[in-house]
């Protein structure tokens, strides 16, 4: 009998289809997802609510592509018609605590009404996911959620607890200087905290000082603050004690290459001396290395030992103190019509002049719609000069054109690249 080519059995082809790449730990990814979604959709009709039709696409998507969900987006829905039910955050709540889900990273809330009458409902997430150490939420953004200064208070009472959250969004609620101040008193203490983003938040002068201290006692080192009302005076508070330990540093690194310049004369003096009596040493001995055989003098390589590798270790803790990376103060007043007068954004932008020439880890600094002058502008760019000549680190700057050409196009050669922030969602115009 003539053997077959090589071709399978007509009736063997049921796992021809099927994807590759299937594990124990996709199909238990897509059992929890599955649950979770089941869970919620009886938890909305339990408590009178639509289910969240991004929750919703998040959870179906992650079933398709066999995966867990880290990031949710929860935003509120008109009701349109009479009869409607309204998107409530509680079923959410109640699903991700009854399932334990423990997966979530990020958290985006955005347009539901966090008032101080409905703080009560929100502090049943905010004991479970940031006292609790087994939810490792990283991300949390509330915007425009009507967040009152009292509702900060019982908020942020927190943040001194918490040893996962890094990135906090607060942007678009007007909960002024004393939002702020209760808000710099909960991170008291805390040593995870890296970006703060409070832009559109009514903050005036005084939560200069607020933030200023907040900037330098914690970890953060992000700082969003667009559309507030800082002012010359505020922004001053701001950044004083960063400048200090910039210029510190900058001291530090100038006695470094001192030392260093010192160290490496002495190296070459004692070299030269060493030669010197070797030449000296060798005319007086010559006959005796006449006698040695050839190639005795030479020195035998010693094999290089192969290093270990060392093993790669968990990341060191964010360092706390006065360092700012990124720095955002778009329109926020800090201009002439202040307090201080003519002169406010002059001292101000020399306070920022010494920042650029003397920080290191500055990334970026926008201060786009603040009518700073000319004189101010030559602040900044001379700072950025100076950075540039010294082989410092670039920083991307981003000023309004209502200066002087020359000046304006020198700070945009010196400091081009910085967009603007990308929000999650649309953008809003500033409150008056």
């Amino acid at each position: 009998m003539s053997k077959s080519k090589g071709k399978g059995k007509k009736g063997n082809d049921k796992g021809k289809g099927k994807k590759k790449g299937k594990g124990k730990g996709d199909a238990e990814a897509t059992a929890v997802v599955k649950k979770l979604l089941k869970t919620y959709e009886k938890n909305c009709s339990l408590s009178s609510s639509q289910v969240s039709p991004h929750v919703r696409k998040a959870l179906k998507s992650a079933i398709t592509d066999e995966k867990v969900v880290t990031k949710f987006i929860f935003e509120s829905m008109m009701v349109e018609n009479e009869g409607d039910l309204p998107v409530l955050f509680e079923p959410l709540i109640m699903t991700l605590r009854q399932e334990r889900y423990t997966y979530i990273r990020d958290l985006y809330v955005w347009d539901y009404p966090i008032s101080y009458e409905n703080i009560a409902n929100f502090l049943v997430f905010q004991s479970l996911f940031l006292e609790r150490p087994y939810y490792k939420l990283r991300l949390l953004e509330l915007m425009d959620c009507l967040i009152e200064p009292l509702s900060i208070s019982r908020f942020s009472r927190v943040f001194c607890l918490q040893d996962q959250l890094t990135t906090l969004n607060l942007d678009y609620n007007e909960f002024g200087d004393e939002g702020a101040k209760y808000l710099s008193e909960g991170l008291k203490g805390n040593t995870t905290m890296l970006s703060l983003s409070l832009c559109f938040c009514g903050l005036g002068v005084t939560s200069g000082t607020y933030l200023g201290y907040v900037i330098s006692t914690t970890a953060v080192r992000e700082l969003y603050l667009d559309g507030n009302n800082l002012q010359c005076e505020g922004a001053t508070e701001l950044i004083k004690l960063c400048v200090d330990q910039a210029e510190v540093e900058a001291s530090q690194r100038e006695e470094e290459v001192l030392r260093k310049a010192e160290e490496e004369a002495l190296r070459l003096q004692e070299e030269k001396e060493n030669r010197y009596r070797s030449g000296t040493e060798l005319s007086e001995g010559e006959s005796t290395d006449a006698k040695s055989p050839p190639g005795s003098a030479k020195k035998k390589k010693k094999k290089k030992k192969g290093k270990k590798k060392k093993k790669k270790g968990p990341p060191p803790p964010p360092p706390v103190g006065p360092w700012v990376y990124k720095l955002h103060l778009a329109d926020n007043g800090i201009d002439n019509l202040g307090e201080g007068g003519s002169f406010a954004p002059i001292i101000c932008m020399r306070l920022f002049k010494k920042l650029l020439m003397n920080s290191m880890c500055l990334e970026e600094f926008d201060l786009e719609d603040n009518l700073i002058g000319d004189v101010g502008g030559r602040e900044l760019a001379d700072g950025l000069t100076y950075r540039k000549e010294q082989k410092m680190p670039g920083v991307k700057v981003r000023v309004t054109h209502r200066m002087c050409t020359d000046t304006f196009n020198m700070i945009v050669k010196l400091g081009s690249g910085l967009k603007k922030k990308k929000k999650g969602r649309r953008g809003k115009k500033k409150k008056k």
